[in-house]
C-alpha cells in the first residue's frame, strides 16, 4: 500500500566543479515531478522544494571538496531542517500541513 509521506529525511554526498544549476536528489509522483527536490542553483547555496514551495540556506563557497549534506521536513510543524558537513543550520519553515503524495 502506497501511503503519502508525513515527514522525510534525505542525505548524500557529491563532489563536482559545476557552477551551473543542478539537481542533487529529485522525489517524483504522479501529480509533480519534484514533489521533493533538493536543488543546488549556485555554489554556496542549496534549495529544500517541496510541493512546488522552497526554501534556502546558504553555506560556505565549496573549495572543490565533498559536500555531505542532509535535508528533512515535517508535515505537521512545517519545519525544514538542514545539515551542511554535519552542521545543522538554522531551520526555517516550509509547507505546514502539506502531504508529499505517494
Amino acid at each position: 500500500l502506497e501511503q503519502p509521506l508525513q515527514n522525510f529525511t534525505v542525505c548524500l554526498r557529491s563532489y563536482t566543479d559545476l557552477t551551473r544549476p543542478y539537481s542533487l536528489f529529485s522525489y517524483a509522483t504522479k501529480a509533480q515531478d519534484n514533489e521533493i527536490l533538493l536543488f543546488k542553483p549556485k555554489p554556496g547555496e542549496y534549495r529544500l522544494y517541496v510541493g512546488g514551495k522552497f526554501v534556502t540556506f546558504h553555506v560556505p563557497e565549496g573549495h572543490r571538496d565533498w559536500e555531505h549534506v542532509c535535508a528533512s521536513w515535517e508535515s505537521t510543524t512545517g519545519i525544514a531542517g538542514f545539515w551542511f558537513n554535519g552542521k545543522p543550520w538554522p531551520r526555517k519553515g516550509l509547507q505546514k500541513g502539506y502531504t508529499v503524495g505517494a
